[in-house]
């Protein structure tokens, strides 16, 4: 028999490595023996870690919340860039994200941009408390409430509306306007309600644009401003001229109107369209019969003397 002592066989399982901020748990168990090792080191004071990485900020009084000088009304002129401010005190080691409501589309989490539309930006300095949401080529589609949101416990969230506005244009004279062959067109469109001017007017006949065609004679005056006003002549037109025209301004729907170029004699009623033609043929009838009324009247008054 050998004197050497059979040692008992020891193995060692990792049971349990839990991480927890400030604080970590190492358990091993031993076999071949009757105990049960169990380290534990902690930097925080309770057995039971924290639920969040940081839980200065699960303090109640330290819980993020929203400014009150955040503007929840927005407007912003068709095709210019949006923003949309989000001002979030003690925000600690939380998370932003913009959500479109309409669809529950999640537009930028933190920094990143998460939808396909490279509109979308966020934007946010170190050491700030807003969170913007950057629209950029604004469409009328993206009118409506967006929120802004926390990843805290419970989340808060902010809505935020904005509204898209799209200037108007309008051609006086319309919808029809008659001119005689040989003479001048001379067309006016209003762009009104306007945030800011026009960055360009282009004027389209049969749906080709004409500003530059100066073969034609077409002359192009634009005047910007509060209200912009943007003039179309052409001189000596022919029947070929004839057809619809528009107004296009940027940030605005078009304008249209259906100019006709007739030969011949134009009666004077055809200068103020259609409707002014209606009004001339119906006022003469009236007319005819109330004089025939006045003529009974009289033969009446002279037979019953």
């Amino acid at each position: 028999m050998s004197n050497m002592t059979r040692k008992p066989v020891v193995k060692t399982y990792l049971s349990v490595l839990i991480v927890f901020g400030g604080s970590f748990i190492f358990q091993g168990t031993v076999l071949g023996s009757d105990r049960i090792t169990r380290m534990e080191r902690s930097f925080g004071s309770g057995k039971n870690p924290p639920s969040r990485p940081n839980s200065y900020w699960d303090d109640p009084y330290r819980r993020p919340y929203f400014d009150n000088s955040t503007t929840r009304n927005v407007t912003a002129p068709l095709g210019k860039t949006a923003y949309l401010h989000c001002r979030i005190r003690q925000i600690g080691d939380r998370t932003v994200s913009w959500v479109r409501q309409k669809d529950l589309h999640i537009l930028t989490v933190g920094r990143y941009t998460y939808t396909s539309d490279q509109r979308f930006t966020s934007l946010h300095l170190d050491d700030s408390d807003d969170w913007t949401l950057k629209i950029q080529y604004t469409q009328k589609k993206d009118g409506g409430i967006y929120e802004c949101q926390v990843s805290s416990e419970p989340k808060i969230s902010l809505p935020i509306r904005l509204n898209v506005v799209v200037a108007k244009a309008t051609i006086p004279g319309g919808p029809n306007m008659y001119v005689q062959s040989g003479s001048t067109i001379n067309l006016t469109c209003i762009i009104s309600d306007s945030s800011a001017p026009p960055v360009y007017v282009f004027w389209y006949h049969n749906g080709r644009m004409i500003n530059y065609d100066s073969v034609r004679g077409v002359q192009v005056k634009t005047e910007t401003g509060p209200t912009t006003v943007s003039r179309l002549k052409i001189e000596n037109v022919k029947t070929t001229d004839s057809g619809d025209y528009s107004c296009t301004p940027s940030y605005a729907d078009p304008a249209n109107i259906t100019v006709h170029v007739i030969n011949g004699e134009k009666p004077a009623a055809m200068h103020h369209g259609v409707t002014s033609v209606g009004v001339g043929v119906c006022v003469q009838p009236i007319l005819v019969l109330m004089l025939v009324q006045f003529v009974q009247r009289c033969v009446s008054d002279v037979i019953g003397r």
